[in-house]
Order: structure tokens, then C-alpha cells, then sequence
């Protein structure tokens, strides 16, 4: 009885003076790994502040394939668990449950997994977005302790020398298209290209920048390219630079609507307008096909599923849109999903026929389409 009492004394002794430590545990598999705390989330706060140390958060969701693979292999390797035990408070968020809902705005999480290192003021050192290996983890881990590339290093960088050093402008765009920065991305290209000698445009690693990284046609430097396509022809060939043109204009024409915060969306006319008129006045290829997939992206975005079965279908039979397998496949998808109405779902039955019309098509695109057709045929209200 005196022995139970005392194990008894004991264990309580060990929960109080360890605080929330005491709800830390492996992996939910239960397999030896990285000990994450499950308390809440101002307590992680208070440890962390107590013990001086960084909070590491696997920002994940329930359904999200790379957040369960890191959950089995990353983080059950000997090697991550002992160094993330030994240096860090480790705290796994579900996005989609409080707290991770109301974190998920000021972190700035809209991918998974997002990995976070966070100092105890909830400020972040240093940020990933996608599933990292063991190796990546442990990079990842001692950039953050040791200070030497962290995402708020550059940031600081950033404010002190701005983009007069292209060397640190390439690293920097690195770095924040490793966190999931799209923002911050789209204002320093804008930036560093407001600020360059066009002319220097047509030197290889500028190039580079412009391909990779400007995807907006008002960008200063792709109107400069738009204006002076075959200075850029001559330099990097017909190709290269004609797909550039293009492709920066069909992603364009698919993102001229803005979400507001009432989680609908807006087409902004204004920009509509400006990319029409550009799309007019330039050398563009195929330029009937930019403004089909435009307008059947637009109004899949606002919800007009009239218009969206009727430009489908009017450019379908004029030949302006691709009627390969995927692509009548993911025509098809949205109106199942999302249409109630017997004559849009029945149009878009009339799609999945022309994709079983294919010559050579896979059974896997045999049977799906004849899948969606059943569906289509068989839900719906008439109107």
C-alpha cells in the first residue's frame, strides 16, 4: 500500500513540475519519432518560452497523402526524432480543427504540409511548404537553429538591401517559393524588375527570372518582352520565347477573378479589360484558344454553370479547345459535382460520348466516362 501511494505521489510530482510536457507522445502510430505536444496551444506557448526554445508545427489535415507519409517515415527516423526532441517544443495542427482554423490566416497556411518554425511570440523563423525527406528535415532544421538561411533572415535582408544584388534576389525567390510565399514572390520580382535596365533583360540569369517567376502580363519586364519579341527570338529562339508569351497569357486569362471575404468571388473588369486589349494588340499565338479557356475559367470561378456548359460546348464544336481524353474528363468533373440542372448535366453527358468516340482510349477512360455518364443521367432537378 506504501509503495503504491509513493508511485502514486511520484508520477503526480513528475506531471506538475514538467507542466504540459507530460502530454507529449510519439508519432499516432505509436512508433518511436518525434514527440509532438498535444497541449493547447498557449501552453505549447508557455513551454516553449519557459525552456527557450523553438516551436517546430506540422501544419497538416486529415486527408492530406505527403502529411501521413512524413507521419510513418520522416518522423519516425532515429536520426529526426532525437535531434527534434532534443532542440525543439514539437506541436502537430490540424488545420481544419481549432486551433489550427484560426492559425491558418496568421501563419499564412494554404498547402499541406506547411512545416513551421515559430520563436515563443508566435513570430516565424523559418517556413516550408510539401513533404521533406530525412535529409531535408534535418537541413531545414539546422538553417532554423543555427540562423544561417532562414526565411526571416531574408526577409530582413530584404528590408536593409532591397534587390540591388541579383545574387541575393535568385536566393531569396528560393527561399520564398520553398515556404509558399506567393505574395511576397510576385512583389520582389515586380520590384527587382521595376528597378532593372530593361535592356538587361536579354542576359541569361534575368531571363531565367522572367520565365520562372513573372506569370502577370501588366508585369513591367513582360510588356518589355512583349514589345521586343524577336530581340528575345534572336537570343533564345522562337520556341522558347513564343511559349513564354503564351503560356504567361493562358494563366492570366484563368486568374481575373478576385475572392472576397465573404469567400465569393468578383471578376475584375478592370483587369479583364487591360488583358483583352493586350491579348489584342500583341503577338500572341493562338490567341482564340487564350480567350475560350478565359471565359470557361471565368465562369467556372463565379459559379455561371450556364455559361460555362455553353462556352464548353460552343468551342467544342468549333475545335478552339482541346477534346482529348483528360481534357473532356475535367470539363466533365465540375457539372457533376456541382450542377443540378437535367439539361447542363445532359450536355455534359454529350462531352463524356465524345470521349468514348476516341480511338486507342484506355479502358481506364472507357470506364470513367461511362461512370460520369451514368451520374449525369440519373441526378438532377429539371428547371
Amino acid at each position: 500500500m506504501y509503495t503504491k501511494l509513493i508511485m502514486v505521489l511520484l508520477l503526480m510530482l513528475f506531471s506538475f513540475s514538467n507542466g504540459v510536457k507530460a502530454n507529449t507522445r510519439p508519432d499516432e502510430d505509436g512508433k518511436a519519432g518525434v514527440s509532438f505536444n498535444h497541449a493547447s496551444w498557449e501552453e505549447v506557448l508557455e513551454v516553449a518560452n519557459k525552456q527557450n526554445k523553438l516551436i517546430f508545427v506540422d501544419c497538416y489535415t486529415s486527408w492530406c497523402g505527403p502529411c501521413k507519409m512524413m507521419a510513418k517515415t520522416t518522423f519516425t527516423e532515429k536520426e529526426v526524432s532525437a535531434f527534434f526532441n532534443q532542440h525543439f517544443v514539437n506541436v502537430k495542427l490540424d488545420m481544419e480543427k481549432e486551433p489550427g482554423i484560426a492559425l491558418k490566416k496568421k501563419f499564412g497556411v494554404s498547402a499541406y504540409p506547411t512545416l513551421l518554425f515559430l520563436d515563443a511570440n508566435q513570430k516565424i523563423v523559418h517556413k516550408s511548404v510539401g513533404a521533406l525527406n530525412k535529409d531535408e528535415l534535418l537541413k531545414f532544421a539546422n538553417e532554423t537553429l543555427d540562423g544561417s538561411a532562414t526565411l526571416s533572415g531574408y526577409h530582413k535582408k530584404y528590408r536593409e538591401k532591397g534587390v540591388s544584388d541579383l545574387d541575393f534576389v535568385v536566393d531569396y525567390l528560393k527561399k520564398l517559393e520553398a515556404a509558399g510565399e506567393k505574395k511576397i514572390i510576385v512583389e520582389v520580382v515586380n520590384a527587382y524588375f521595376k528597378e532593372l535596365d530593361k535592356e538587361e533583360l536579354l542576359k541569361q540569369q534575368n531571363w531565367n527570372l522572367l520565365k520562372k517567376y513573372v506569370h502577370n502580363t501588366g508585369n513591367s519586364a513582360f510588356q518589355y518582352l512583349l514589345k521586343n519579341q524577336e530581340s528575345f527570338i534572336e537570343v533564345y529562339g522562337k520556341k522558347e520565347v513564343e511559349d513564354k508569351v503564351y503560356f504567361t497569357f493562358l494563366r492570366q486569362g484563368n486568374q481575373l477573378c478576385d475572392k472576397e471575404e465573404d469567400g465569393n468571388y468578383r471578376l475584375s473588369k478592370e483587369r479583364k479589360h487591360s488583358f483583352m486589349n493586350d491579348l489584342q494588340a500583341n503577338q500572341v499565338r493562338d490567341k482564340e484558344m487564350i480567350r475560350a479557356y478565359s471565359e470557361i475559367s471565368t465562369s467556372r470561378t463565379l459559379g455561371n454553370w450556364d455559361a460555362y456548359v455553353d462556352a464548353i460546348s460552343k468551342y467544342l464544336q468549333s475545335g478552339i479547345i482541346d477534346k482529348g481524353a483528360m481534357s473532356l474528363y475535367n470539363y466533365v468533373l465540375p457539372v457533376n459535382r456541382a450542377v443540378k440542372e437535367k439539361s447542363l448535366r445532359k450536355a455534359a453527358a454529350g462531352w463524356c460520348d465524345m470521349g468514348l468516340k476516341i480511338d486507342g482510349l484506355s479502358q481506364g477512360y472507357i470506364n470513367a466516362f461511362k461512370d460520369l455518364k451514368k451520374q449525369l443521367n440519373t441526378v438532377g432537378n429539371d428547371q
